[in-house]
């Protein structure tokens, strides 16, 4: 069966990826970390459905990148429940 799964997830955004709109830009990151694997108790991630919220944006002393929170709704696979 597939589900919508909501997560929370602290991301760290590369700098190089900056120039991209923040919405595509994140997509493009979550895609690589979470599409095609297993997540434990969840299932596997097929896509990312859509971001809910992005908060923060916060630079930390001695990083050049920005750490945001997202909240998303991702599609997983899980063929039991």
């Amino acid at each position: 069966m597939f589900f919508l799964s909501l997560i929370e997830h602290k991301l760290r955004f590369p700098p190089a990826d900056l120039s991209l709109p923040l919405h595509k830009g994140i997509k493009k990151f979550l895609d690589g970390i979470f599409l095609d694997r297993v997540i434990l108790n969840l299932g596997r991630c097929v896509s990312i459905y859509d971001i809910r919220n992005i908060y923060g944006g916060f630079i930390h002393a001695g990083e050049g990148a920005p750490t945001y929170t997202l909240e998303f709704r991702m599609v997983v696979f899980r063929p039991f429940t």
